[in-house]
């Protein structure tokens, strides 16, 4: 009898390879246009100004020099210069604060500034060479008020917004003069971008502060909340005698994860004081002392201001799945006990071969964020990026390993159903370690992308009594879904 090549289930297969490669490389091509219809150096048409008398800012952060690529809401502004809130927030005693260093920065696929590595070619295997996703803030040199008394006192102040003739001369995009972090790499941290005013008469220091969490299928941070970690961050000022007074400015940004448009505003007592002698140090390391230090608690503020049965069997090949010999004879033993009917041991037999198959990928899953925390702890000199590479395979391999191979001889649907849940409760546990409780949209259709692609592959791993040379639709369609969710994350697609 002849037969038709290709065979229609590997024509089916193939078509849906075709179409999947072409969809993530349609959004790529499309999110690349977009970025590049925007030329760079366009100026922003809402500012406000920060400090009275003082050069205005635009109100969030900017993937690349042009508001197209507005990203976060600044929401602190100390009146001071960075190397004072960088001493004063890392280097005090009982500080919690660390600087984020280029090798503990991330990567950013969707990153439009020219001399980054085209987004194209961001993969896993060029990440270890990319600096950090780069965030840009616009600065430009206008004053609309003159400073008059208690004007930096008003409580609450509502910044001037400056709306008209800017130009497209005299402001500047600027990068980031430090990033400060408080918390794990490979769990929750506080992220704060600091930016300087590039103007010598500014008194000023605009802070972009956020939560966010390490993402293993992303591998990198995912923002999750902007207002817990302005609250921590005020939390760290507030009653300190080093500070004259924390009060909220509204910015009128709320365009932002969790932003709701206020700005905490810390001024230091005697403006500021870059610590440029022995005298000022010691003033500092003795305000530093006597700071009674705020737990992680939510600030005052915060509430004040806002708008088949078991069997031996041989594949095609003719080898034994030694999985389903091992529940043989498991089988065997538990018949062995009296107490126990041939129903009894079926059912007990069967539990326990569905409780595996819902460990292995609850468990596995969980040891890679547990693993990853660990690591980053014993070797604290080593770069995150070499840990990540450590764990990602055990990620990427090991649960659709894990799925086929304990799936293999239990029934398709609750195969299917038990992989699903397993690897499911896994992610909501992750998060409620995490404490991460909003996700986006994007984010949570993946996961369920995971957690259906690992329940096809349980379920293709169990093989009907038909020739083993057909291929096996769940597994292929699983397979190629785990691929594909794998890819779309780490090249910008999702």
């Amino acid at each position: 009898m002849e037969q038709s090549w290709p065979p229609p289930r590997a024509a089916t297969l193939a078509a849906l390879v075709v179409l999947l490669v072409l969809a993530g490389a349609g959004s790529l091509v499309l999110s690349m246009v977009s970025t590049g219809a925007v030329a760079s150096d366009t100026t922003p048409q809402k500012l406000v100004e920060p400090k009275p008398g003082e050069n205005v800012f635009w109100p969030y952060t900017s993937r690349q020099r042009s508001p197209a690529g507005r990203t976060l809401a600044i929401n602190v502004v100390v009146y001071a210069d960075a190397e004072t809130i960088r001493f004063y927030l890392s280097e005090r005693r009982d500080a919690t604060w660390n600087e984020t260093e280029e090798a503990w920065q991330d990567v950013d696929p969707d990153d439009g500034d020219q001399n980054e590595i085209d987004a194209a070619n961001q993969t896993v295997v060029e990440w270890a060479a990319a600096r950090g996703a780069q965030r840009y803030l616009y600065v430009h040199d206008r004053a609309l008020t003159e400073e008059g008394p208690n004007q930096t006192t008003r409580r609450p102040y509502r910044a001037l917004p400056f709306t008209g003739g800017v130009g497209e001369s005299g402001g500047q995009w600027i990068d980031e003069t430090y990033q400060l972090h408080d918390g794990k790499y490979f769990a929750t941290r506080y992220h704060l971008r600091v930016y300087e005013s590039p103007y010598e008469s500014d008194e000023w220091v605009a802070i972009q502060a956020h939560s966010d969490h390490w993402d293993w299928f992303r591998l990198r941070h995912t923002v999750h909340d902007t207002e817990d970690a302005q609250d921590y961050v005020e939390s760290e000022f507030w009653d300190d005698p080093a500070v004259d007074t924390v009060w909220r400015m509204y910015l009128d940004n709320p365009k932002g994860v969790g932003s709701d448009g206020w700005a905490t505003v810390v001024d230091f007592r005697g403006g500021s004081s870059p610590l440029p002698d022995a005298k000022t140090a010691g003033v500092a390391l003795l305000a530093g002392f006597a700071a009674v230090r705020p737990g992680r608690r939510r600030s005052p503020l915060s509430r004040l201001a806002g708008p088949g049965g078991p069997a031996e069997r041989r594949d095609a090949g003719g080898s034994v799945d030694r999985l389903l010999v091992s529940r043989v004879r498991l089988a065997s033993i538990l018949r062995s006990w009296d107490w126990l009917d041939g129903r009894q041991v079926a059912v007990v037999s069967w539990t326990l071969a569905y409780l595996l198959l819902f460990a292995s990928l609850f468990v596995l899953y969980l040891s890679v964020r547990f693993g990853g925390i660990f690591l980053e702890e014993q070797f604290t000199e080593t770069s995150p990026k070499v840990i990540a590479a450590a764990l990602y395979p055990v990620l990427a391999f090991g649960l659709p390993i894990a799925a086929y191979s304990f799936g293999r001889g239990l029934e398709q649907v609750r195969c299917f159903a038990v992989a699903v849940v397993g690897i499911g409760a896994a992610m909501v546990v992750d998060y409620q370690f995490l404490g991460v409780t909003v996700l986006p949209l994007d984010v949570v259709l993946h996961r369920i992308g995971i957690a259906a692609a690992l329940g096809l592959i349980a379920a293709g791993s169990v093989h009907s009594e038909a020739s083993m040379e057909r291929v096996n639709r769940f597994l292929a369609a699983g397979v190629l879904l785990w691929v594909y969710l794998l890819l779309a994350p780490l090249v910008g697609w999702q």
